[in-house]
């Protein structure tokens, strides 16, 4: 839930800040057509990129973890490991985590602000009021959990 607010929050998707503009299209057509070879997906690409350009691009986010890849004859077909809201909200958990995870009252500025951002948005206080149902709900279950 949490994650869903985040979104709401940015005023920038996390897909565009984490991947490059290539990337970023090599992913849309996944998502859009499934597994497909580096042959097929080049013939997507709104613009002419390089056989091997793509090849290393898909390798790349192979490597990432963001794409599956399986041998299909002496190519490889290439699948996105995440849905799109999946993968936004990871990239999103490891922004939030990276940030929080400063030592002693490190993370104290960065909920302020958080909080303060929130209501500074339109709907901003349906926002705090969300923001402030989800901690009870969250103390509760940790309650329970310990």
């Amino acid at each position: 839930m949490i994650r869903k607010l985040l979104a709401s929050w940015s005023s920038r998707d996390p897909l565009h800040t984490a991947f490059g503009a290539l990337e970023r299209e090599v992913m849309e057509i996944l998502w859009a057509e499934g597994s497909l070879a580096v042959r097929d997906v080049l013939t997507r690409l709104s613009r002419p990129v390089a056989y091997t350009t793509v090849m290393t691009t898909l390798d790349r986010l192979y490597k990432k973890g963001v794409l599956g890849r399986v041998q299909a004859g002496r190519a490889f077909l290439y699948s996105p490991a995440a849905t799109r809201e999946q993968l936004r909200a990871s990239i999103a958990s490891r922004v939030l985590t990276g940030l929080l995870q400063a030592r002693g009252d490190g993370a104290v500025p960065i909920l302020s602000n958080l909080v303060d951002t929130v209501g500074a948005q339109d709907g901003g206080d349906d926002l705090l009021r969300t923001l402030e149902a989800m901690v009870r709900d969250k103390r509760r279950q940790l309650k329970t959990n310990s």
